[in-house]
């Protein structure tokens, strides 16, 4: 017997035996089963300001306001089993019900019990008038809530998540899927996925945008703080004013653009960084390897390090005389354009590089090709710039 024939007998045994194990009950995707769907009309009054409460472990939700002054439930249910006969009379078991208690509306679905082989799936498409406070989840299922005035709150353990034209706080969270948010008015805007990307458009109040693995993207948010966060993902953010704004990736770019708030603070563990038209008391920039390039920056108190890669800096023409600039990165050339009138102190020095300059300076102390100590105008504005490998160009 050769090697490869006892590789393949090898491995027949072990398929064998984890059949016999397993029993009849392997599937790979429902191979082998029926199906049978059935849809469920189920009507409740509701007063404007209740809350609706939804849950099905397997299928989709989706709510929407409407002017209407009652509650409206269509419910798709779906059996499966090894027999036709089997799916349709578990489908045709499952009892969807609309129960009030207090100000909450719950829809409830009553299953028979489950044999082997067998499952029900259960989506709902419901109407509620607008001003309903909503709370949802879905073990397996996608999730879509949209003009509601009121909460909203929407949970999957797996599928995407869609809200939108909502006018209150919203919290949203799925383990695996993307999160898409758009026309949000509220106090406060939450959601987290731990594996998908997240979009938001249209925002006003506080966000806070946290998901593990994936992308954020963020336009025209308004009226509140902004925190951002993904440990594997890029980040862009635009058209934002806020009071203060922190956007953090562990490996990819952040881009930015017509920002304005009090502070401003991006962060790349390994990822350039990218700030355009921006507007804030302080900005703080910082990535461990990656480029950080800036045009257009206004403002009184900046920061911005590299542990590998090139600072390219300009201000504008509204930046104070007076600013404070900390500009730093281990390996890389440093190129700041300072405002057209800054006065104050300089201090450049860089390891291995050439320091070029085309502001006057006063020069105090040692004069050196690798630094430059000074004063330009008189002024308390601040200027450091250092690199450990690379040149130094003050505009």
């Amino acid at each position: 017997m050769n090697k490869r024939h006892r590789v393949f007998k090898a491995i027949s045994c072990c398929m064998c035996l984890l059949v016999t194990i397993s029993g009849c009950d392997i599937q790979f995707g429902g191979w082998g089963q029926a199906k049978h769907e059935i849809t469920v009309q189920r009507q409740a009054p509701i007063t404007a300001g209740s809350k609706l409460y939804v849950e099905t472990s397997s299928g989709s939700i989706t709510i929407t306001g409407g002017d209407v002054t009652e509650c409206s439930v269509i419910a798709s249910i779906c059996g499966r089993a090894p027999t036709e006969e089997e799916a349709q009379q578990l489908a045709e078991q499952v009892k969807i019900e609309l129960e009030t208690v207090g100000d909450t509306l719950t829809v409830k679905a009553e299953k028979p019990p489950r044999k082997n082989r067998s499952s029900i799936s259960i989506s709902y498409d419901i109407t509620v008038p607008k001003q309903t406070n909503i709370e949802c989840s879905s073990s397996y299922g996608a999730i879509e809530i949209a003009n509601i005035e009121g909460t909203a709150s929407g949970k999957t353990s797996s599928g995407s998540i869609e809200a939108k034209n909502i006018e209150g706080p919203v919290n949203l969270h799925t383990s695996y899927g993307s999160v898409n948010c758009r026309n949000i008015t509220g106090d406060n805007l939450t959601v987290k996925s731990s594996s998908g990307s997240i979009a938001a458009d249209i925002i006003k109040g506080s966000a806070q945008l946290t998901t593990s693995y994936g992308s954020i993207t963020c336009t025209d948010m308004s009226d509140g703080d902004i925190k951002l966060k993904t440990s594997s993902g890029k980040i862009k953010l635009s058209n934002a004013s806020f009071g203060d704004c922190d956007a953090h990736t562990s490996y990819g770019s952040i881009v930015s653009g017509e920002l304005t708030g009090k502070s401003i603070k991006l962060h790349s563990g390994s990822g350039s960084i990218g700030l355009t038209n921006s507007t804030a008391d302080t900005t703080n920039l910082s990535t461990s390897y990656g480029r950080i390039t800036c045009r257009q920056i206004t403002t009184n108190d900046i920061t911005a390090k590299s542990g590998s890669g090139n600072l390219d800096i300009a201000c504008s023409d509204s930046t104070p005389s007076e600013i404070v600039a900390d500009l730093v990165t281990s390996y890389g050339s440093i190129d700041f354009a300072a405002p057209q009138y800054f006065a104050g102190q300089v201090d450049l020095s860089t390891s291995y590089g050439s320091i070029r300059t085309s502001r006057p300076i006063t020069i105090s102390g040692e004069i050196s090709k690798k630094k430059l100590k000074g004063t330009i105008g008189e002024g308390n504005g601040k200027l450091h710039m250092q690199t450990s490998s690379g040149s130094i160009n003050l505009i």
